[in-house]
């Protein structure tokens, strides 16, 4: 008894006869589509914790936008009240705060401001303890009295005129200590021929010790205590008074104002940092109006800085670097899964080929049949698509909120109309009678001009590339370049990998097995694996070698620059360093030597009687490349500049390097000096690059003085304990910053830009490798045909199943060789390009670029990762592939 389906019905039928096609498509969308969506938003988060993790570590003093100025601001002196003394200055702040720049006004919080004034003797003696006065209209916001109370507020203006004789101050608990100053305590200054009594009214606690406040006026917190055993102990300390006697304060010596704005990073992120960078850079390139002229004498303009800018534009430069490299490693894999959706919808074709020719024979139009398999396509294709958008987004949802951007959408719902489009256009194909692969030339002119294409746009893409030179900045040659490289490899691999297999097939011609000689004979005449899996093999391969490649370079670059900018085994940072400090350093057990180095010292650099600003690093020559060694630092490998003639040699920087060029006529003010050395890179002074080296003995004529030390090096004993002496070096110089190579190492390595590149860079190793496996697996089930016909013959023929089974190897094998082998070349050829193309210095803090690297270790983790993850992936394939039934396979139906 017969009934009739409804429509639904048969669409049901229609797609549960061919489930397993459609399922693996449905997988593969669903994972295209969720990386498409998620690799933005992984990007973004990646910058923002890149950004987050170098602010952080950032002092108030880099973070803030400040400046100084030797003078006070214009106060007015009629007023009585803090706030009318104070009211023009801070509101002249506000409105230059307020017409700078978005973001700035939204970042900056409202200005703060001390006065100080030169330290006065307290008290008679031979080397009286020295006071310095200051004030700040809110500094009771800041601390916490723990003894007496605050400075009360004067009952009048209080001037030169007033003939006023007693301050009232109040001092940090440290200080009054190191002062041995009690509360109510009235101790004297004289100002010239002007007598005053200071009255220590209160002893104060700071209301948070770690705040940014007190790393702007820390001499307030923390006296300064002189005391080298050979002159009476002098402590220079800083007292509070009543900020409406800011006006008196200069009465007192020179008054010095600084006034900085509290920059909150908690708005910055990788979205507004390079604005921000942009903003700061305009507001610190002009002087700011905050005074009238015809006010009287105080502070007009000021000039800020924003040491931020710079940190902000390194963030900025390493986003970019990131995203560059990502890119690059990305646009491989990225064509590998359009192939292999190709792949798929071949495989759903395959699948319905049957029922398509009848539905066709039976009178269905084309139009029917590209809605049929549509419609199959926005299941199996358009609706994983939306729930891996939809995975996303809720998950980025749960993150922060923001919601994903419509590039995202864009690029994940891609795959799934993909699929959709492709079974449209290759559904009247299906109701075609096939054609025989191993038969005709097909079209070798068409090939050779598509080949010669590619070819021609990879050598365009790669010159302009290493014309333009590294960038920080993402642009369509960044990705661009890889692909094409990419397929100019897939396509000499196709083209070469026949070569050895008709040496094969003709050898295997006199020998009396059969398998070598059909295995190969098959593989040149009908080759099953053709493009798209060898395509993918050469990219994913190219992906783990190159992966490796690039972790390499940047480890060896972060390795390099680290031990650069330390100079020797370990640098001491501190304010200054006196000849005594290095003598008690030199004779601390494990220190085998050490050697001090002056700061960036202005200088005037003569080139060919043409004058160029530079900066002077004075150094004790036979020290310095004693205690240097053969780690990288100021002095190149086999250089000294200690004076052996009547020139005086010196090493300069990179900077400093291109302005000198070839030139024979170099001086350093009035003394002519010879280059014996270039060091290029970073250096334990700091970030400038436009340096030159000079031995003490030349710094008195060349730079008109020997400044005072501000970095020691240190040389450890071959037998020291490197954290013993670290240790002993930190008891010996008290309040300093010793930091090693291995410190530094450590923290660029685990910096969140590192390791976020890390952690991508093996992603896409093991993405590329799922790819090439499933491309792999879906080339055996659509050739899964014709060899199991091959196979059932040869079975009926008497071969036994174990001579056989090598046929599928055979098919996979010659071509997958060929494609690691070239993967591998072309993996090799990446990171040269990368490094022609991106800027990695922002990576390893380094002013040059790494050099190319490959360390075996790391390739064989990269390597063996993605191996391993396309074996696994395969097996199951090649297992499926085995299983033939012989008489299902001989079926009177045609051979494909």
């Amino acid at each position: 008894m017969s009934h009739r389906l409804s429509v639904a019905a048969m669409l049901l039928r229609h797609l549960r006869a061919g489930l397993r096609g459609g399922v693996a498509v449905f997988a593969l969308v669903l994972l295209v589509s969720s990386v498409a969506a998620a690799t933005p938003a992984a990007l973004s988060a990646l910058g923002d914790a890149a950004l987050d993790d170098r602010l952080a570590g950032l002092p108030a003093t880099v973070r803030d936008v400040e400046a100084t100025a030797p003078e006070p601001p214009q106060l007015d002196p009629a007023a009585v009240a803090a706030d009318d003394v104070w009211a023009g200055f801070t509101s002249a702040l506000e409105r230059v705060r307020e017409g700078a720049d978005d973001p700035l006004p939204s970042l900056l919080d409202p200005a703060r401001v001390i006065v100080r004034s030169d330290g006065t003797p307290l008290g008679e003696g031979r080397a009286p303890d020295l006071l310095s006065l200051a004030a700040d209209p809110r500094f009771a916001e800041e601390i916490t009295i723990a003894e007496g109370r605050l400075p009360a507020p004067p009952e009048e203006a209080v001037d030169a005129a007033s003939g006023s004789s007693r301050l009232e101050v109040v001092l940090s608990t440290r200080t009054a200590d190191e002062l041995q100053w009690a509360v109510g305590e009235v101790r004297g200054v004289r100002v010239f021929v002007d007598a005053f009594d200071i009255e220590l009214v209160g002893v104060f606690e700071p209301a948070d010790p770690n705040g940014g406040y007190w790393q702007h006026v820390r001499s307030v917190l923390e006296p300064s205590v002189f005391d080298d055993g050979n002159a009476p102990r002098v402590v220079t300390a800083t007292a509070f008074v009543h900020p409406a006697q800011a006006a008196m304060l200069d009465m007192f010596g020179r008054a010095t104002t600084t006034t900085w704005y509290p920059l909150s990073t908690r708005a910055l992120d990788s979205g507004n940092a390079d604005t921000a960078a942009a903003a700061l850079r305009g507001f610190t390139a002009a002087a700011q109006t905050l005074g009238d002229p015809a006010a009287g004498p105080g502070i007009q303009t000021l000039r800020f800085e924003a040491p931020l800018a710079t940190e902000l534009e390194t963030a900025t430069a390493q986003q970019g670097a990131t995203t560059a490299v990502l890119a690059m490693m990305i646009a491989g894999p990225a064509g590998v899964a359009a192939a292999v959706l190709l792949l798929a919808c071949r495989l759903i074709v395959e699948r319905r080929r049957a029922g398509i020719r009848l539905l066709s024979a039976r009178g269905a139009s084309h139009a029917q049949l590209r809605a049929l398999l549509g419609a199959e396509g926005l299941m199996v294709g358009a609706l994983p698509a939306v729930i891996g958008i939809g995975l996303v987004a809720a998950a980025d949802a749960l993150r922060d909120g923001t919601g994903l951007p419509p590039a995202s959408v864009v690029a994940a719902g891609m795959p799934g109309l993909a699929v959709v489009f492709i079974l449209a256009v290759l559904a009247p194909t299906a109701a075609e009678r096939r054609t025989r692969t191993d038969v005709g030339r097909g079209a070798p002119r068409r090939r050779l001009i598509a080949e010669a294409v590619v070819l021609i746009l990879t050598v365009v893409a790669v010159v302009l590339l290493f014309v333009r030179g590294p960038s920080s900045q993402l642009d369509p040659l960044i990705p661009a370049t890889p692909l094409l490289l990419a397929l100019t490899a897939c396509l000499i691999t196709l083209r070469l990998y026949p070569l050895p297999l008709g040496a094969i097939l003709a050898r295997a011609r006199s020998r009396s097995g059969f398998v070598a000689f059909l295995g190969a004979a098959r593989t040149l005449r009908e080759p099953s694996i053709g493009v798209t899996p060898v395509l993918a093999l050469v990219v994913g391969m190219s992906v783990a070698v190159s992966s490796g490649v690039l972790l390499s370079t940047l480890q060896t670059g972060i390795d390099e620059a680290a031990g650069a900018r330390v100079g020797a085994d370990v640098r001491i940072s501190g304010d200054t360093f006196t000849r005594d400090d290095l003598d008690r350093v030199r004779g601390i057990d494990g220190v085998a030597a050490a050697t001090g180095l002056s700061g960036f010292e202005p200088v005037e650099l003569r080139i060919d009687g043409e004058r160029r600003p530079a900066f002077a690093i004075v150094v004790e020559g036979e020290r310095l490349r004693e205690v240097q060694g053969a780690i990288p630092g100021l002095l190149p490998e086999g250089v000294s500049v200690v004076p052996a003639g009547e020139s005086v040699p010196v090493v300069i920087g990179g900077a400093t390097a291109e302005l000198v060029g070839d030139s024979a006529d170099v001086r350093v003010g009035d003394v002519e000096v010879e280059v014996v050395g270039v060091s290029r890179g970073p250096n334990p002074v700091g970030a400038r690059d436009n340096w030159i080296v000079l031995d003490e003995s030349a710094a008195a004529e060349a730079a008109g003085r020997d400044p005072v030390d501000r970095t020691v090096l240190v040389r450890f004993d071959d037998a020291a304990t490197p954290s013993e002496v670290v240790d002993r070096l930190t008891e010996t110089l008290g309040d300093v910053r010793v930091d090693t190579i291995e410190d530094l190492r450590e923290e660029a390595r685990s910096g969140v830009a590192v390791a976020g590149t890390r952690s991508a860079l093996l992603a896409a190793t093991a993405l590329a490798a799922l790819l090439s496996a499933v491309a792999i697996a879906l080339t055996i089930i659509l050739a899964s045909g014709a060899r199991q016909r091959v196979v059932a013959l040869l079975r009926t023929l008497g071969a036994s199943s174990r001579r056989v089974a090598p046929l599928l190897l055979w098919e996979i094998a010659p071509p997958a060789v060929a494609a690691v082998v070239g993967g591998t070349v072309f993996g090799l050829l990446i990171p040269v390009v990368v490094l022609a193309g991106v800027d990695l210095r922002p990576f390893t803090g380094s002013t040059v670029q790494p050099l190319y690297t490959a360390d075996a270790a790391t390739l064989a983790v990269t390597i063996g990762g993605f191996v391993a993850i396309a074996l696994v992936s395969t097996a199951g394939a090649v297992v499926a592939g085995r299983r033939v039934g012989a008489a299902s396979a001989l079926r009177l139906v045609e051979e494909g």
